[in-house]
């Protein structure tokens, strides 16, 4: 921020780059993106995606106008941070503005390949079991890698459908699920889950097999193995769930709204 206001800029643009670099750190918070090596084109382009699904407080998606605004801001951070070597690249180098009207993002699963990736993992293997109710959560739900993670017990209510989530800036939301799915969690809660607590139960859902709270390595390794195994070729990513499922939504007519309060924005 000084250096913008070393350099002339108005008040008004010194305020809104502020604002959204406050949302992109939120952002890198729920991708355990703790430090400034940790950012990445990778992370960028997740990002960047992220935005493309963003609604406004009314319900409507963001502009084109303003994606590529925010992106310019973050561009020009990544750049100030490579000028001063906090960076030995820079990551928003290859970051390209949205240009193009309702362009999707390129990494988007169609129904067949979910269907590949759920059939991936061995249901007869409790490490298959736990990775297959990963996914279905990630896909059914559209929540992050990190709000997975920390699903608790107690925040499932099976009977009723639903999650209650603890998502960004502590904002709690409720999820609904699936019958189908609830009914694989319920049968990974009483048949399988107690293969993997090893000592004190802690009360998460996912567990490592050390009996701990998978961290989101974990997550991220679950869902690179089932893709592996899918033989699926796209690049994906926790977040792929997260805008398939969004996409997918909104082609079979679901209301902004509804997604808006589910996404957690």
């Amino acid at each position: 921020m000084k250096n913008l206001k070393v350099l002339g800029r108005s008040y008004h643009t010194v305020r809104g780059a502020k604002y959204v670099l406050r949302r992109f750190v939120r952002f890198l918070e729920t991708e355990n993106a703790d430090h400034i090596e940790d950012l990445s084109a990778d992370i960028l382009a997740e990002y960047q995606q992220e935005l493309y699904f963003s609604l406004t407080a009314k319900g409507k998606p963001l502009s084109l106008r303003t994606q590529a605004q925010t992106l310019g801001v973050i561009k020009g951070f990544t750049g100030f941070l490579k000028d001063k070597d906090y960076l030995i690249h820079d990551p928003g180098q290859t970051t390209k503005l949205p240009k193009k009207p309702k362009r999707l993002p390129k990494v988007i699963l169609s129904p067949n390949e979910v269907r590949q990736l759920l059939d991936a993992p061995d249901m007869q293997t409790n490490r298959g079991y736990r990775n297959r109710i990963i996914l279905e959560i990630l896909y059914d739900t559209a929540i992050r890698r990190d709000e997975v993670r920390n699903i608790r017990l107690v925040d499932l209510d099976l009977d009723a459908g639903y999650i209650r989530i603890q998502g960004k800036g502590n904002k709690e939301r409720v999820v609904p699920l699936g019958r189908r799915v609830c009914e694989l969690i319920q049968n990974y809660i009483l048949m399988v889950r107690p293969c993997f607590v090893n000592g004190r139960d802690h009360g998460y859902l996912i567990l490592n097999r050390w009996g701990r709270q998978m961290n989101a390595n974990g997550i991220w390794a679950a869902v690179k193995r089932c893709v592996q195994l899918a033989g699926i070729k796209k690049n994906v990513t926790t977040h792929t769930f997260r805008h398939t499922c969004a996409t997918h939504m909104l082609k079979n007519g679901a209301p902004t709204r509804h997604l808006q309060q589910m996404l957690g924005h």
